[in-house]
Order: structure tokens, then C-alpha cells, then sequence
């Protein structure tokens, strides 16, 4: 089954959507105990772009934005 360009931007709307707002990135990650050195080597980023996304300096794009809010999904829901 092909992804449309329709589905392909459902799937990018629906990652904006489920990225949480910058001071819940930070609480989710101190909550699991994660620094934010372990949360860029999981996202695969550097440890300024962590601390400037939960500040709210600056937002993930692309591949960064997916993993970051695969990740944040994951501390969420073991945080429940």
C-alpha cells in the first residue's frame, strides 16, 4: 500500500499535534530520570537542541521532531 501526499501530511500534522508543549517535554524527561544528555543520544541530536526544545527556543523538524515525539510517547506512557 503507497502513502499519498494527503496521508503523508495527516502523519506530520498528527506528529505536531502529539508534541507536548516545552515545559511538559521537561518534566516528562526529569520524571523518567534522563538528563538531557541521554534523551539527545536516544533522539540522536546534541544536548543543546534538547535543552533548546524544552525551552521553547527552538522546535524539532523533521526526522529529530519524529524520534523526539516517539520518545516523549514512550515516557508518557510509562509514566502513566
Amino acid at each position: 500500500m503507497q502513502t499519498t501526499a494527503a496521508d503523508a501530511i495527516r502523519q506530520r500534522v498528527q506528529i505536531r499535534q502529539d508534541l507536548p508543549p516545552p515545559p511538559e517535554r521537561r518534566a516528562l524527561r526529569v520524571a523518567a530520570g534522563l538528563t538531557t544528555v541521554e534523551m539527545a543520544a536516544a533522539v540522536g541530536v546534541s544536548k543543546q537542541a534538547v535543552t533548546s526544545w524544552e525551552n521553547g527556543t527552538r522546535s524539532p523538524r523533521g526526522v529529530s521532531l519524529e524520534r523526539y515525539v516517539d520518545a516523549l510517547r514512550v515516557l508518557r506512557d510509562e509514566g502513566a
